[in-house]
C-alpha cells in the first residue's frame, strides 16, 4: 500500500475511527486502526465488537493495499506532523509515514486477526437530518442510566410509529422524550446503547445533510456522508414510558430558561448537605429558591407566570440542571401535581420534547 494525502484530511479520518477503539482490551488487533487504499479512497475502520466505526476519504492511491497500526501510536505522529502532505507506505511487517523532513517507521498488526463489521440489511429504515439527529441525542443521553444493573436503562428507546420518530431515556429518577416526524411508513423500535450515540453526536454537524438510519434484528447501522456507524442493540424490553407520564397537573408555571438556570446553578452550591436537594417555593408571581448548609443558605427569587395552586417541592439540582442545558429554548414550562409526584418541564413553545423529573423529599 502506498498513498498520499494531507494531515488535516487524514486527522479528521483518525480521530472518528478512534472513538471504537477500547481504551481497554484484551485482544491486542482491536487496538488498532484498520488501513484499506483503493480507487482513490483511503477507508479506516475501528471496532470494540459492539460498536464499529469505517469512514473514507479521498487520496491518491499510488498502490492499493491494507494495514492494521496502533491506533494509539498513528495518532499521536500524526497530530505532531507538519501541516502538509503526509506519505504512508507499507513494506514488509512496517508502515512509513513521511511528510516533510520527517519519517517514521511503525510495526503493523496482523490483519488477518482485524474482526469484520456486521453486515446491516438497508431494507428497514429513515432518514433524518444531522442537525435533527444531533438536537434528538443531546436532548435525550442526559438521562441515560450508569446503572449497568438494568443494563437496558443504560440505553436510549428509538421508536419509529409512521411518521414519527421518538427517542426516550430514563434512569429511575428522571426520563427525556423527544419527538419529531419524517418521511417514514414503517414502524419499528429498538434500544441502541447509550455509548453509541455519544460517539455519534460527536460525529455529526449542524448541517441539513441526510443521517440513514437502518435496523436489523441485534444490529444498527447510521450513514452519515463518508462514515458508517455500526453497534449492537440492548436485548431486552424497553420500560412502557407512557405509563410513566402524568396525565394533569395543578399547577403550572411559565419562566425564562435562563434565570431559573442560573438560580439553579447558584443554589446547588449549598444542596450537598441537604439531602442533596433544592426547594422551589411557588408562591402567586414568585418562585423561591432554597438550599442550605452547615456552611450557610442560598435564597433565590425567580419571576413566574403561575395558574393553579401553591406548592413545595424539592428536586435534585443536578437533573434540573442537566435538562435546562439542552432544552435549546428561551422560555420553558414546569406541571406540578403534588410535593410527592413528578414533575413534567417543556419548551413553553412546543418542540416535541418533555423531561419528567422526580421530586426528593427534604430531611
Amino acid at each position: 500500500m502506498r498513498i498520499i494525502t494531507n494531515k488535516s484530511t487524514l486527522l479528521e479520518s483518525i480521530n472518528i475511527v478512534q472513538k471504537a477503539v477500547p481504551s481497554k482490551t484484551t485482544l491486542p488487533i482491536l487496538e488498532g486502526i484498520l488501513f484499506q487504499a483503493k480507487n482513490g479512497k483511503l477507508t479506516l475502520v475501528s471496532t470494540d465488537l459492539e460498536m464499529g466505526i469505517e469512514t473514507t476519504s479521498n487520496v491518491d492511491v499510488i498502490e492499493q493495499g491494507s494495514t492494521v497500526v496502533s491506533s494509539k501510536i498513528i495518532g499521536e505522529i500524526v497530530r505532531k506532523l507538519p501541516d502538509s502532505d503526509v506519505e504512508i507506505e507499507t513494506k514488509d511487517n512496517f508502515v512509513y509515514i513521511k511528510s516533510e523532513n520527517s519519517e517514521f517507521k511503525v510495526l503493523c498488526l496482523s490483519k488477518e486477526e482485524f474482526p469484520e463489521l456486521p453486515n446491516v440489511s438497508r431494507e428497514k429504515g429513515l432518514n433524518l437530518t444531522n442537525s435533527m439527529l444531533k438536537e434528538m441525542i443531546k436532548q435525550t443521553i442526559v438521562a441515560v442510566s450508569n446503572d449497568e444493573i438494568r443494563p437496558i436503562l443504560t440505553g436510549v428507546l428509538l421508536e419509529i410509529a409512521g411518521d414519527q420518530v421518538t427517542m426516550v431515556a430514563l434512569d429511575g429518577f428522571r426520563m427525556a422524550v423527544k419527538v419529531t416526524s419524517a418521511l417514514n411508513d414503517e414502524n419499528f423500535k429498538a434500544v441502541i446503547p447509550g455509548k453509541t450515540l455519544i460517539e455519534i453526536g460527536k460525529i455529526l454537524d449542524d448541517s441539513e445533510e441526510s443521517v440513514s438510519i437502518f435496523l436489523s434484528k441485534n444490529q444498527v447501522l447510521f450513514q452519515m456522508k463518508d462514515t458508517t456507524v455500526i453497534s449492537r442493540l440492548l436485548e431486552g424490553e424497553f420500560i412502557n414510558y407512557k405509563q410513566l407520564l402524568p396525565t394533569e397537573y395543578k399547577t403550572k408555571i411559565v419562566l425564562k430558561t435562563e434565570h431559573l438556570l442560573d438560580a439553579c446553578e447558584r443554589a446547588a452550591l449549598f444542596a450537598r448537605e441537604s439531602n442533596n436537594s433544592i426547594k422551589f417555593e411557588v408562591y402567586d408571581d414568585i418562585m423561591n429558591i432554597k438550599s442550605n448548609s452547615d456552611n450557610g443558605d442560598v435564597h433565590e427569587e425567580v419571576k413566574i407566570s403561575k395558574n393553579g395552586e401553591d406548592i413545595e417541592i424539592a428536586f435534585n439540582p443536578k437533573y434540573l440542571i442537566d435538562a435546562l442545558r439542552v432544552i435549546g429554548r428561551d422560555e420553558i414550562t414546569i406541571e406540578f401535581t403534588t410535593s410527592v409526584s413528578p414533575s413534567i418541564i417543556k419548551p413553553a413553545k412546543d418542540s416535541g420534547f418533555l423531561y419528567l423529573i422526580l421530586p426528593v423529599r427534604r430531611r
